[in-house]
């Protein structure tokens, strides 16, 4: 089966029928997500990009409502009419809100705007077994019993196909701009933590080999280039053959920055997150970035790579596990959903 449902009453009907037969499904928007997790074949697959409808828009509220497989990029132009934007969001081309949201990726403002899963208000799903479930709430005051939309944030489809979401907004700032400074690590390390004590919540500090780049966010008059630094644009990822995310206490990461220089990674540092995406080349160049984030405390997942160095994305099983079975039982019980990427999946 291959469906591109238009309602989401015709998805979870599918899905339905997909758990009784115990026919596993892959489910797809933009495939900006699709090198993630064990590589694994599905019996079928479900597109979401025809759920893309704007159900409900409130500039005043900084609200939108919007289905699952809508482009984050059409909605990005939409309110950026109003001058607003999603902006914890990493909204890159062909990735859809349901596909932000269920991977988790909080673009490099984390920092100043936060995580992504703080924007999503009420959330509609899917289940593996073809219900459609809504939590949380258009107010703070109207959310009630178990926090639904922080537990598909990250969840990667395992648990339901997000159908709709409401995400709160926030205004584009008076001025905003990128500077990049370069020199050697210790005085990048040195700068990145001057400008931390320096601007009042910068949008971004990252540290790469050779540079620090930053964000700057407010005011006109307090958007200034720092000691030595020039305008720039946001960094891009760091280029291999794949992508590894380090998370660590925050406190730790000048540490691993001075030994991933050390030993020549291509790396960025997003300072005072706790985050470090360091570019890999194989499977042992894997296994050592991991084991310097246990080292300090944290762990490490592939966020993008080819299948051979997909073996173990996402290291060891968390300490969590077992509730994170009892969850998926609750949601999706045949576990038909997304195979390969449920992280306390059971491995031979």
């Amino acid at each position: 089966m291959d469906l591109t449902p238009t309602t989401r009453e015709e998805l979870a009907e599918a899905l339905a029928v997909a758990s009784d037969d115990g026919r596993t499904v892959a489910v797809r928007g933009g495939g900006t997500e699709s090198r993630r997790g064990r590589p694994c074949a599905a019996d079928d697959s479900v597109c979401t990009l025809a759920l893309n409808r704007v159900v409900d828009y409130a500039p005043a509220d900084m609200i939108i409502t919007v289905e699952g497989g809508a482009l984050a990029t059409d909605v990005a132009a939409l309110i950026g009419g109003r001058g607003q934007r999603w902006a914890s969001a990493d909204v890159r081309p062909g990735a859809t809100v349901g596909g932000i949201l269920s991977a988790a990726r909080t673009g490099k403002r984390r920092l100043r705007q936060g995580a992504v899963r703080d924007s999503l208000m009420e959330v509609v799903v899917a289940t593996g077994d073809g219900r459609l479930v809504v939590g949380g709430g258009r107010t703070v005051k109207l959310v009630t019993g178990f926090d639904l939309p922080r537990l598909m944030v990250g969840s990667l489809g395992t648990l339901g196909v997000i159908v709709q979401a409401t995400l709160k907004l926030w205004p584009d700032p008076m001025a905003s701009s990128w500077f990049t400074a370069e020199g050697d690590t210790t005085d990048m390390l040195a700068l990145a933590n001057d400008v931390l004590a320096a601007y009042h919540r910068p949008a971004a500090v990252i540290v790469r080999p050779g540079a620090m780049d930053a964000c700057i966010e407010g005011a006109p008059e307090d958007v200034v280039a720092p000691d030595g630094a020039r305008v720039s644009v946001e960094p891009a990822n760091p280029e291999g053959t794949g992508l590894v995310e380090m998370g660590v206490p925050p406190a730790a990461l000048a540490a691993i920055v001075r030994r991933l220089d050390q030993a020549g990674e291509v790396f960025e540092a997003w300072m005072g997150t706790g985050i470090c995406r360091v570019a890999v080349t194989d499977a042992r160049e894997v296994a050592s970035v991991r084991a310097l984030a246990v080292e300090f405390g944290g762990h490490a997942q592939i966020l993008d790579g080819p299948d051979d160095l997909r073996a173990d994305p996402f290291g060891p099983v968390p300490p969590g596990a077992e509730v994170m079975r009892r969850m998926r039982a609750a949601f999706d019980p045949a576990g038909i959903l997304n195979p390969g990427l449920f992280a306390a999946e059971v491995t031979a």
